[in-house]
This record gives structure tokens, sequence and C-alpha cells, in this order.
């Protein structure tokens, strides 16, 4: 995690489409630059208010380590 000092994804997320982000947020993901749960609760977040309900269960559950998404996480995604 020393290297995340060096690491402009935050820096530059802000100013890209939510699907370039992605990429990065796995790659900084394999190097384990952050926690990996840092890095899934920042893949969540960008999923709001899309049409990506599947994936954004799919990381609630290896996030959560459940295999239950809570009820209102489901209609949270479907905005």
């Amino acid at each position: 995690m020393a290297m995340a000092k060096y690491d402009l994804t935050p820096r530059i997320a802000p100013n890209l489409d939510r699907h370039f982000v992605f990429p990065l947020l796995g790659f900084t993901q394999e190097r384990q630059l952050y926690p990996n749960d840092q890095i899934l609760k920042a893949k969540i977040e960008l999923l709001n208010n899309t049409n990506m309900v599947d994936y954004a269960m799919d990381i609630h559950k290896s996030l959560y380590h459940t295999e239950v998404v809570p009820q209102g996480s489901q209609s949270f995604y479907l905005c």
C-alpha cells in the first residue's frame, strides 16, 4: 500500500466518465494499492443511478460476504 501515495486515480477519477473509472478501480484492486473493501465501496458508489443492478448486487455480496442483498439496497440501485 506504499504505492498508493503515487496513485493518481483519486485525482483524475472525478473528471472521467464512470465507465473509464471501473478499469482503473480494477487495476488498483489487482495491485492491492488500497484495501479491497474501500475499492468495492467505490465501485458500489459508481454504480449508483445506473441500470447495472446485477453487478451492484454481486459487488455488495463480495463486500459484505453474504448471499443476501437487503431489499432496500436493490431499490437503491434502481433509481
